[in-house]
């Protein structure tokens, strides 16, 4: 095994595509016929332990670009930001970061690492080139700024990497939401929104629609989602809605702060559909449409999971799963328990379990797995499974026929 993953079975970084493997302070290139491989040691400061980009000792990787986030005892939030050179194995450049920074990636034109240094009067904005570690620009916002990103932490769900050049930093400001533009710092200021009253949370932008929701409020759990088109056009139906409910997700526990159960890390979006974790029962609506547009009310107690597919399951517990719009069909392949994910195409895993369905649930291929088994990259038709069986990682690739 040329890095072990970490507790959850898992590496802070996993890059297929780059054939990447890190967790805690080891961080390799798996050699292949194009690629030598290489193994680094990093710095305690860089060690990977977070599976959450942007926090203290976590990782960024979109594309061919890696960026480290580093930590220190003794510094509130990330102390560094540091580029991996992925063809010779190094890091290429390095940032040291203010108190309480808040780090993001954007990939564009230009890939930039934007470094968030807010106050209370101010907030500092710095575009790093994520590849040469140069500074692009630099500016300061007046006043109480919310700087959120709305393609990771701060969005209903977290972007498929297929889809981050949609990605935006976003500004809140004054009662008012602008799109910074990472590559020079540019802020375009959104007209018309009208800002409902508590401290933004959540938000996402999907073609000309902006959602957003507040953060729960202390005790009495209140919440507003409010969804805008930017754009309007004549002869289009106006879609711009909002909901006031209270706020309970039956599968969190109460946060310490308002008292409500609720976690940020519990995507909002779940296959075609937005959750509204309404205390009297989920509501489910569509992205675009919201309340306008049909939506479902889940019982109280239940709540929406995603098994890697786009279907939206609905669980709660001492009931069996069922499909929120297909009940006749079955929820996953005989056999697999509540826990198995959908890992590539016709892959299942569940637990240490591995299980490659075929027609009528007949097993194909069964295996077993000591990580979270991953999608592989390469060239060639079919796909790639790569597993874990005891110090070894191995990858399953198709083969042709004769």
């Amino acid at each position: 095994m040329p890095v072990r993953p970490g507790p959850d079975g898992d590496w802070v970084v996993n890059s297929a595509e780059e054939g990447l493997l890190g967790q805690g302070r080891a961080l390799v290139q798996l050699a292949d016929p194009e690629r030598r491989g290489w193994r680094l040691s990093l710095p305690d400061e860089f060690a990977l332990t977070s599976p959450r980009p942007g926090t203290a000792h976590s990782a960024f990787v979109e594309g061919h670009r890696v960026v480290l986030v580093g930590g220190r005892a003794g510094h509130p939030g990330p102390s560094a930001i540091a580029g991996l050179d992925p063809e010779h194995g190094r890091l290429s450049w390095r940032r040291d970061l203010m108190p309480n920074s808040k780090v993001f990636l954007y990939e564009g034109g230009r890939a930039t690492v934007l470094v968030a240094d807010c106050g209370p009067g101010s907030c500092r904005l710095t575009g790093w080139d994520a590849f040469s570690g140069r500074r692009s620009w630099t500016r300061t916002e007046r006043g109480s700024v919310q700087v959120l990103d709305g393609c990771r932490a701060d969005a209903f769900a977290v972007e498929r990497r297929s889809d981050v050049h949609r990605c935006r930093p976003y500004l809140v400001a004054s009662g008012r939401v602008a799109v910074l533009d990472p590559e020079n710092g540019r802020s375009f200021w959104m007209t018309g929104l009208r800002l409902p009253g508590g401290r933004i949370d959540r938000i996402t932008q999907r073609g000309d629609h902006v959602t957003m929701a507040t953060a729960p409020a202390r005790g009495s759990c209140r919440v507003t989602v409010i969804a805008r088109r930017i754009e309007k056009y004549d002869g289009h139906e106006k879609l711009d809605w909002q909901r006031t409910f209270v706020w309970d997700q039956p599968q969190a526990p109460r946060d310490p702060g308002t008292g409500c159960r609720w976690d940020r890390t519990i995507p909002l979006m779940v296959g075609y559909g937005m959750v509204l974790p309404e205390a009297d029962g989920a509501l489910v609506v569509p992205f675009y449409g919201g309340t306008l547009e049909h939506s479902q009310r889940l019982a109280p107690g239940e709540y929406l999971v995603t098994d890697g597919t786009m279907n939206q399951i609905v669980r709660a517990p001492g009931r069996p799963d069922r499909s929120l719009n297909r009940s006749d069909r079955p929820i996953r392949p005989r056999g697999l328990g509540p826990a198995a994910r959908l890992v590539t195409a016709g892959f299942w895993q569940d637990g240490r379990r591995l299980s490659l369905p075929g027609r009528e649930d007949h097993v194909l291929w069964e295996g077993t797995s000591d990580c979270q088994a991953f999608a592989g990259e390469g060239k060639g038709p079919g796909v790639r499974l790569t597993y874990c069986d005891g110090d070894d990682l191995v990858t399953l690739r198709p083969v042709e026929e004769d």
